[in-house]
Order: structure tokens, then C-alpha cells, then sequence
């Protein structure tokens, strides 16, 4: 998967290098509180853009951390990092300069592993024999539920270099990452966009419709299931009047579909009760409706189906191709370089999922990176990268508007629509949540097989009879999850 930037001022390109820290003692003094990173001048944690002001945080106390080098280990950055690119990078960039310089540590990101297995792997493996590949491992959310549990991941709860009030750490990881009293898991940024509606605006236009309509029902409000399903079939035409359809309403992967429609309910196939554990919620109303409405699409020709014996990925090509008018997807698929954006002729849009008829709100789900310290790490050791972590990512001086965020997400697209009416929306704290699935599916092999990729597979039967079908396998799931978690 291809991960991109968030706000500037929280990941922008760093410009230093570093090498591996063995995971032993180190001599540095006792941890301290952390705030920001200049006694003169200094700054607040980012805010949401409804955030109210906060009173200014105590300077740092000083801390020598000794020339240390720290890697953030990930599955996509250069052995070299990329060089600003505008003037919020280079500001980024030689505002960490300074924080290096004056707290005496390197920090870079580097790939350490491939994606997937390959990652996690890494992680854990290296871990156990008390030789971390980095110090800090950005983790695919899918695979962070088995070593969680194992206890694999430092507790950040207990570290006092972190304050998890604090306006910069996303909430959604830090609840999806909470066993008990314990934190295994951060991220310094809000969550990516991701269960949305991707549409081709050339494809709108030659089926007569207003290539911006989706912006439009949204912002009215009457962007429904209902609504969707008229566009659906003026979208989907038989160019040549051979009776064989040329361009769907919708291409793209079945398992996509059907999770962001469940979660434009507002719910998931995975719920906590009272006591945080994980119970299955496939025989919910919320979700047997979303299915039932994802089969339809299927069962009125407006959803291509998956071509017999292509690749998983066969819907980019099409899409890419002007084959299919929309999609379910996730934003990072417009970024430049990505599978859509400047990779294909046609200008698209982005939008939250259509609701349920009869819902107040548009829903959907996030997910993101999670950060993670190495549990072989001592106090003091843990302490000193979590105190360098936290320098790392404060706000740029000069970029800590509260809705800097946006400046990234408008190389995006051709319009600003996407960006201020509908990642807003993401970005609100209200609208979206983090796919519990995340607690459940602890492999690659795991995502990939009958458990999720497969579920929109109904063969002939109903929605009801594919959920009836797999209702033990998710059952022992959630039990096996809960196990562990206790």
C-alpha cells in the first residue's frame, strides 16, 4: 500500500541520516516531562480545527540524549529522504535540525522490511532476539493485533515523554492500541481518509449528469443509498446496443464495497461491549442492510463482478481506463504517483460513502500507520526515543495552523471540494471510526483469505446466507481475540 503524508506539519520529509541503536542501557540522565521543543518560545501541540485554544505548555527541560540514532522503521522510505519540496518541508526540515542539534540525536525514517508479512516479521523477530531493526516501527494496522498481545510493544502508558492528552495523538490508534491500563501503540497525526466514494467526472458528464453531483448531495444532505442506486443506473450504459454492458457504475473490490457500506452506518462487523471485549456484530440490523445493499448492486449489473482468474487488483486497471464510473476506495489512491491522480486522463472526486435512508450523518471508517516502541527496551532506553519521538513530531513553528492539514491533501485533486467538504468530515472526530477488524486479523495470509476478502461472495444465496455461513468462523475469531487480550 502506498502510505502518504499528513499534515505537513506533523511528517513532512526529514533530512538527516541515522543508524541502528542497540537495545541496551543507555547512560543518558532520568526521563523528564515533555512539552515543546524551545525554552524561549514555546509552542502548542496541533489542534483540530474546532479545537479551542489551549494555554501554552511548559518549556522542556534539557536532556543530552548522547548522539543517539534513531531509526522509525517503515516498508516505504528511501535510504536517502526526499528533499523539500516547498517551503512548509524546508521549514519542517530545519526545524528538526534544531531539535537534533540541541537535544544531541539523529532521527530518520528508512524501510527495514517489505510490506505485510515481510514487515511484521521483521518486527517481531528482531525484537525477540533483543536486537530491534529499529527503534520506533510504523506497523500496518492490519497486523498489529497478534504481537500486541504478545507482548511484543513497549507500554507508552507508562512512559511520562508521552502525554497522551495532548491534541497531536491520534485518539482512534490510541483506543484501538488500549489493553487495560496499557498504550502499545501512537500516532502523531490524524487518521488517513479512507472508506470513501472515488468518481470519474468525465464518465458523469457523458451520462448527462453534473460532473460535481456527488459534492452537491452531500452538502445537501441527499446523498442516501436511494439516490445512489439512481445514479447507479444512469451510469451503467450498454454503449453499442449489443446488450452486454461497456461501463459499470461501479468497479472496483468486493470486499471495499461491502466494508464501506457497513461502515456508512455507523457500525462495524466487529463491536466492543461494556468491558472492551470484541464481540461478532454480523447479525446486526446495520450490518445485514449494508450487505443485503452491496448484493443488490451486484444483482442489478451496476457492480461488475470479479473477471474469473484476474489478479485482485484487475478494478485499477479498469477504472484507471474509463471502464467504471465509481468506486469505494480510499483517498491515498488520488495522490500523485498513485493508482489514480496524475495517473489517469479523467479528473476524479472524492466523497463520504451515501447513507442509509433515514440517517442524520455521513459515516465511515479510518485507519492509519501505528507507531510502536520495542517491549526489550529498558525504562530509560524507552524514555530517551520517546522523548526524541515526541521532538520529532511537533508542529512546525510558523505551520501549526490548525488547518494546515489541507495544504497536502489539495495536490490531490483537481478541485478543493474533495478536501473542504468531504476530509473534513474524516477529520472531525464525529464521523468516522477505526475498523476493529484491526483486533481481530493477525496476518496477511489471514486478510487475504475467506475472512474478509471473500465474505461479498454469495454465490446464489442471500445476504442472511452468507452471514449464517460464516457466523462460527468470526465467533471463534472474536473469542480467540478476546483469549489473548486478557
Amino acid at each position: 500500500m502506498r502510505i502518504k503524508k499528513y499534515a505537513a506539519a506533523f511528517l513532512a520529509a526529514t533530512t538527516v541520516l541515522g543508524s541502528l541503536a542497540a537495545c541496551n542501557k543507555t547512560d543518558e540522565p532520568a526521563v523528564t516531562p515533555t512539552q515543546p521543543v524551545t525554552d524561549e518560545t514555546p509552542t502548542e501541540a496541533p489542534k483540530e480545527p474546532d479545537a479551542t485554544p489551549t494555554p501554552a505548555a511548559t518549556p522542556i527541560p534539557f536532556r543530552d540524549l548522547g548522539g543517539m540514532e534513531i531509526i522509525i522503521g517503515d516498508h516505504w522510505s528511501p535510504e536517502e529522504p526526499a528533499a523539500p519540496t516547498n517551503a512548509q518541508e524546508e521549514a519542517t526540515a530545519k526545524y528538526r535540525q534544531e531539535i537534533m542539534s540541541k537535544y544531541n540525536f539523529k532521527i530518520q525514517s528508512k524501510a527495514v522490511a517489505g510490506w505485510g508479512d515481510d514487515m511484521i516479521n521483521t518486527c517481531v523477530d528482531s525484537i525477540t532476539a533483543n536486537e530491534p531493526a529499529a527503534q520506533l516501527f510504523e506497523l500496518d494496522y492490519r497486523f498489529v493485533a497478534k504481537p500486541m498481545v504478545n507482548g511484543v510493544f513497549y507500554d507508552l502508558a507508562t512512559l511520562d515523554e508521552i502525554d497522551f492528552d495532548e491534541d497531536k495523538w491520534n485518539k482512534d490508534v490510541q483506543n484501538i492500541m488500549t489493553m487495560g491500563s496499557a498504550i502499545y501503540g501512537m500516532r502523531a497525526a490524524v487518521a488517513e481518509p479512507r472508506g470513501g466514494l472515488i468518481w470519474n467526472k468525465r464518465l458523469f458528464e457523458e451520462a448527462g449528469l453534473d460532473p460535481d453531483l456527488p459534492y452537491d448531495l452531500q452538502a445537501s444532505g441527499e446523498w442516501t443509498w436511494s439516490k445512489f442506486e439512481e445514479l447507479c443506473k444512469t451510469l451503467t450504459r450498454d454503449l453499442d446496443g449489443d446488450n452486454v454492458t461497456d461501463i459499470y457504475a461501479i468497479v472496483g473490490q468486493a470486499s471495499a464495497t461491502m466494508t464501506t457500506l457497513v461502515a456508512s452506518t455507523g457500525s462495524d462487523y466487529f463491536l466492543k461491549d461494556e468491558s472492551g471485549a470484541l464481540y461478532n456484530n454480523l447479525g446486526s440490523k446495520e450490518v445485514l442492510d449494508a450487505i443485503t445493499f452491496g448484493k443488490s448492486l451486484y444483482d442489478n449489473g451496476y457492480h461488475k463482478p470479479d473477471p474469473e482468474g484476474a489478479n485482485w487488483d484487475w478494478f485499477i486497471g479498469e477504472f484507471r481506463e474509463g471502464k467504471g464510473a465509481m468506486q469505494f476506495n480510499e483517498e491515498y489512491n488520488c495522490q500523485p504517483g498513485n493508482n489514480y491522480g496524475d495517473q489517469m486522463e479523467d479528473a476524479v472526486g472524492f466523497v463520504m460513502p451515501p447513507k442509509p435512508e433515514g440517517q442524520a450523518d455521513y459515516k465511515s471508517y479510518v485507519c492509519d500507520n501505528i507507531t510502536i516502541i520495542p517491549a526489550c527496551y529498558d525504562d530509560e532506553m524507552a524514555g530517551n526515543v520517546a522523548f526524541a519521538y515526541n521532538l520529532y513530531t511537533m508542529a512546525t513553528p510558523g505551520y501549526d495552523d490548525p488547518e494546515a492539514w489541507k495544504e497536502q491533501y489539495y495536490a490531490h485533486f483537481e478541485d478543493e471540494r474533495a478536501v473542504d467538504e468531504t476530509i473534513v468530515r474524516f477529520n472531525d472526530g464525529v464521523s468516522t471510526h477505526f475498523l476493529n477488524q484491526t483486533l481481530v486479523v493477525t496476518s496477511e495470509q489471514e486478510w487475504g483469505n475467506d475472512f474478509l476478502w471473500q465474505f461479498p461472495a454469495f454465490g446464489g444465496g442471500t445476504a442472511a446466507d452468507k452471514i449464517a455461513s460464516i457466523k462460527d468462523t468470526w465467533d471463534a475469531k472474536c473469542a480467540e481475540a478476546n483469549k489473548n487480550r486478557k
